[in-house]
């Protein structure tokens, strides 16, 4: 399988010849853009005064959300290749028909949670990796690649909270953890995310390599082999 795994994205930066290493510079690619983690959205209690919160969604994304989405396509469009976009609230049939003519699933930003309900809604969660074992290749940013996650509840947990009961099952594409840390790689997040960790493995079997990316970073997945790439300092847990 080849994945690509972004804190924020990778096109006109540094990373894209790492990207191109995965495609083979072909230049008459068929991307399928999904924005659903991108959604308007709030989160609201399913009842008053409750701790269980759901999300709503908002009638309608900012013209800027709008304009982002269009100069993004334009982007892969200027370099030769066909986009389509893929919003995992449509019909389950019809994104899985689109998807099986693809060969690269472009999963963008925002919230994970809302992300990983529409991929497990949509049957997407059942069908991802028959189409990376076929040779699609997958990149994300932020939410788009921590969808990918055995585990997307490591940031969740305070030291009050208990971590059972929670749906935070990703569709374990990888035997790692991606971890985007957006402004900054330093000393100070990297020690909270170390608690973290500690703190979850005393209370359940927690086993994966956490790996923390920067802004300018990607894991880079090729078969067995892994890499943490990109500027600046690179660290996992």
């Amino acid at each position: 399988m080849k994945l690509f795994l972004t804190a924020n994205r990778f096109l006109n930066t540094p990373l894209e010849k790492d990207f191109l290493e995965l495609v083979g510079d072909r230049t008459n690619l068929k991307v399928a853009i999904i924005p659903t983690a991108g959604d308007p959205i709030e989160w609201i209690p399913e009842s008053e005064g409750g701790k269980v919160y759901k999300a709503k969604l908002l009638p309608n994304k900012s013209e800027e959300s709008i304009g982002w989405l269009e100069s993004y396509k334009g982007g892969w469009e200027k370099r030769g290749h066909s986009v389509v976009f893929v919003d995992l609230k449509e019909d389950g049939d019809e994104i899985k028909k689109k998807l099986e003519s693809v060969d690269v699933i472009d999963v963008g930003g925002g919230d994970v949670n809302w992300l990983l309900d529409w991929a497990k809604k949509s049957k997407f969660s059942e069908y991802l990796k028959s189409l990376l074992l076929k040779g699609v290749v997958y990149t994300g940013s932020s939410a788009g690649s921590m969808l990918v996650n055995p585990d997307i509840g490591f940031t969740w947990w305070g030291p009050e909270e208990k971590w059972e009961g929670m749906d935070h099952v990703g569709l374990g594409i990888v035997d790692f953890i991606f971890q985007p840390l957006h402004g900054g790689n330093d000393e100070e997040k990297t020690k909270n995310l170390i608690e973290r960790k500690k703190h979850l493995q005393s209370l359940v079997d927690y086993p994966w390599k956490i790996y923390l990316v920067g802004d300018g970073q990607a894991i880079k997945v090729n078969g067995d082999k892994i890499e943490h790439i990109g500027e600046g300092l690179k660290k996992s847990i």
